[in-house]
């Protein structure tokens, strides 16, 4: 236990670089392509459901999926994530600190992706579609990179149906950047031997 909490600052770190991504670069310019407070996003922008609500419940049902197939040291440290979550992404405001939807779409990503890898490299998850990675490492051997790749992929759907054509276009380049840079991460420091619970 004592060496799980020396882990939890490198998660809280993890959480912000995310919420940071989402909030400061690419939510302000409806650049919905980042996990569950992307799905968030696009659930208020279409139907006035809270984001944060949606967030939760989201991660809400992503946690039963790590309790049932993750074991127990994952799925302690996904809670920790998956409830961290919101409240980091309620607390900071969502307000755009460039006003270039390339500089934003580029920095948000890599944020995005920095996050997901710092959660990873303590064996974390911040909830949400990143739980199905971490699953589908565990079971298929499929890359990280390649299964977050798979399940933001039905965020591009949702965005078309959201904002529209080229927004979605953006939506691509985001989640094909946040691969690309976590593939990268994953090839200089693996991080497989954590998802073991």
């Amino acid at each position: 236990m004592n060496r799980e909490l020396k882990k939890l600052p490198i998660l809280i770190l993890g959480i912000f670089f995310i919420a940071i991504g989402l909030n400061w670069f690419l939510l302000p310019h409806d650049i919905a392509s980042a996990g569950v407070g992307a799905i968030g996003h696009l659930l208020e922008a279409a139907f006035s459901i809270q984001r944060s609500a949606a967030v939760w419940t989201i991660n809400l049902a992503m946690l039963v999926l790590a309790a049932l197939l993750l074991g127990k040291a994952v799925f302690i440290k996904t809670v920790t994530g998956s409830l961290l979550f919101p409240v980091v992404l309620d607390l900071l405001p969502q307000t755009a600190l460039v006003s270039s939807h390339l500089i934003s779409l580029v920095t948000g990503s890599l944020l995005f992706s920095l996050g997901v890898y710092t959660l990873y490299t303590v064996g974390a998850s911040n909830g949400g579609v990143t739980i199905p990675p971490i699953i589908f490492q565990k079971y298929f051997r499929l890359p990280v990179s390649l299964g977050l790749l798979l399940t933001n992929m039905s965020i591009v759907l949702l965005n078309f149906l959201v904002f529209g054509f080229i927004e979605t276009l953006f939506v691509v380049l985001s989640i094909s950047i946040s691969s690309f840079f976590l593939k990268i991460l994953v090839s200089l420091s693996p991080i497989t031997r954590e998802f073991d619970g």
